[in-house]
């Protein structure tokens, strides 16, 4: 196990064994200051070479059984080519990654106005000219009492989680029922609560002298509905408008859907983009609706499909990720997309009612700890508060979600590639080209698209490209990236199939 660089104190790299001459020739020990600490930070520790020579996969197996369903698997994968039926088709399975809101700008001076009850609205558009419901907070002005001012994040309610949807406007830097008065009040969210979207509150709250400073989100969530246009106005109790400001251009994104989709941002696209024109495209994504419970995950994957793409968030036991906009909080907002146990009801083990029997995809799956190794039933389930980094929290987890998926008989996958620690992403509109989890992910399919259709050799090439797009040495988090980007199956397996 290496020593992290970020979050983890320490994450599984199988790269160790693959990269073994330093440019030049000579052997690269990942230990070049001799102080027995493997893979340190280059800046404050070992030189790296981190490119590749040897294509290194396991087969992570605890059982003789797992060692017969994995090898049977991999056996009947290249006893001819693929039916084109089942593997000529990529299952993109994705959703907003994170809040990525930027502040509305908005300040509204209430000095001079009468107390009395108003009302704010707040309504927005997207670039098709298609308006979304009105969002408004009732509050009232009362100079003679003491400011109180709570955090609203309540547009769960505004969609159903139904989408796509409207154009949504959610104010939540003050509520309904909230007294404007005599005192300042500020609240300046915790560290974590703004990438957690705490429900007491992400967004800072102002009002000081009078001015309430407006905040919110504003969002169009469908695919790509990445911009839109905000209207703000305030009316008093008899219907007079006493505030209204219009802002253009807000942009949010859906990191998952832009890193697996078709849509260039950037000048780099999702994985779908690069795969063969060959390949059906199946998208299930939170944003148009097809990705809603672990449910559409089966039932897709029972299907068969050559790829499967997933990209959000995890941890050893599970897969998931967020509807458009991140509704609510991440609690509400979140859509489990598979477990190894499921701890919420039947089906317990979800990947063993899958029935995709030898229709195995090649899987890429980005989020954190769904491929680390080092997990198992007990030490699991005793690490209730994660002290022991089981990164589980208590839940029993036997193995971690890509071994489970590639070693359960028949079905599953036939391949993994995941993250044995954190995995790092980017927000926003860098999210495809910014590096990191939603870069290495997306390049798999690039290089398949270019012809390597050896799975080590795709694999090598990948970590490679990657490497000579981003220099390591300048930031941990790259080095960390392909370090921890763990390869599950046979690297010699030809994608598809041998022809008869």
């Amino acid at each position: 196990m290496l020593r992290s660089a970020g979050d983890d104190p320490g994450y599984i790299s199988d790269l160790y064994y693959g990269d073994i001459y330093e440019e030049g020739g000579a052997f690269c020990s990942w230990d070049s200051n001799g102080n027995h600490i493997y893979a340190e930070y280059k800046f404050s520790g070992d030189q790296l070479d981190l490119y590749p020579d040897v294509a290194v996969g396991r087969l992570s197996c605890r059982s003789t059984n797992e060692v017969k369903a994995a090898v049977e698997k991999i056996k009947n994968y290249e006893d001819g080519p693929c039916d084109p039926s089942w593997f000529e088709k990529i299952v993109a399975i994705s959703g907003d990654g994170f809040l990525d809101q930027v502040p509305f700008g908005i300040s509204w001076n209430t000095a001079g106005l009468p107390n009395g009850e108003y009302i704010i609205y707040g309504q927005s558009k997207n670039i098709n000219n298609v308006y979304g419901p009105i969002d408004e907070i009732h509050v009232t002005l009362d100079k003679t009492k003491a400011t109180s001012i709570t955090f609203n994040h309540d547009d769960n309610l505004i969609t159903g989680l139904k989408y796509p949807f409207d154009p949504v406007t959610e104010i939540v830097t003050v509520s309904d029922g909230d007294i404007l008065g005599n005192t300042n009040y500020q609240l300046v969210p915790k560290e974590g609560q703004a990438y957690c979207n705490d429900i007491t509150g992400w967004a800072n709250i102002n009002y000081v002298n009078g001015i309430l400073k407006i905040g919110g989100k504003t969002y169009d969530p469908r695919p790509y509905g990445n911009v839109t246009d905000l209207h703000i106005w305030i009316n008093n109790s008899a219907g007079s408008t006493v505030y209204n400001i219009y802002k253009n251009g807000f942009e949010m994104y859906w990191e998952g859907e832009w890193c697996t989709g078709e849509e260039l941002l950037l000048g780099r696209a999702g994985g779908l983009y690069y795969m063969p024109p060959a390949f059906d495209r199946v998208l299930l994504w939170t944003s148009n609706g097809q990705f809603t419970s672990m449910k559409d995950v089966i039932n897709t994957l029972n299907q068969g499909c050559g790829f499967a793409f997933f990209s959000g968030h995890g941890s050893p036991d599970v897969w998931a990720d967020h509807y458009p906009g991140v509704p609510g909080n991440r609690n509400i907002g979140g859509v489990y997309g598979l477990f190894v146990f499921n701890y919420l009801g039947f089906p317990f083990w979800p990947m063993h009612t899958l029935k995709n029997n030898f229709k195995n995809p090649i899987v890429a799956v980005g989020g954190c700890h769904n491929s680390q190794i080092n997990v198992s039933l007990i030490p699991t389930f005793r690490d209730r508060d994660n002290s022991q980094m089981t990164n589980c929290y208590g839940l029993p987890t036997p193995e971690c979600w890509s071994e489970r998926l590639v070693n359960v008989p028949k079905r599953g996958a036939i391949a993994s590639f995941g993250n044995t620690g954190f995995g790092y992403g980017i927000l926003n509109k860098y999210c495809t080209v910014g590096g990191l989890d939603g870069y290495i992910t997306t390049e798999l399919f690039v290089q398949y698209g270019l012809g390597y259709d050896i799975l080590g050799e795709t694999y090598a090439q990948t970590v490679t490209e990657y490497l000579n797009h981003f220099d390591p040495e300048w930031d941990a988090a790259h080095q960390k990236t392909v370090e921890q980007w763990l390869f599950l199956g046979d690297p010699s397996l030809q994608i598809g199939g041998y022809p008869t």
